[in-house]
């Protein structure tokens, strides 16, 4: 095994954690939020369980182009509701200074950061 597919397999079980962690802060329970992420990227729920707890030495490439994809779409789902939250923040007329609005803005900004593009 290179140490090239033992990076990949690493790198997919973080994606799938976070996209697992996700699914639970919607809700749901743990089976749920591994099978809610196994139906979008079209692999067994086994799989995702697999990758969460780093059982797996390599991965498919499609397999992690699929967990790479449904995180980029997450995160950019994640931005457009930060987005949308500031802007209602500023059609009230919130004071851009406070706590809340800093908040929101840095995370837009960590999250543009992780996706490798510029604050809008």
């Amino acid at each position: 095994m290179s140490n090239a597919a033992l990076i990949e397999a690493i790198e997919a079980g973080r994606i799938a954690r976070a996209l697992v962690d996700r699914e639970r802060s919607r809700g749901n329970d743990r089976a749920h939020a591994r099978a809610n992420v196994a139906r979008a990227i079209g692999a067994a729920p086994g799989t995702i369980e697999n990758l969460t707890r780093d059982r797996l030495k390599s991965i498919a490439g499609w397999l992690r182009d699929a967990l790479r994809a449904l995180i980029i779409k997450e995160t950019e789902a994640e931005i457009k509701r930060l987005q949308h939250e500031l802007t209602y923040y500023r059609a009230l007329g919130a004071d851009t200074h406070r706590n809340e609005m800093a908040e929101i803005s840095a995370s837009v900004e960590a999250l543009l950061c992780a996706l490798n593009r510029k604050p809008v």
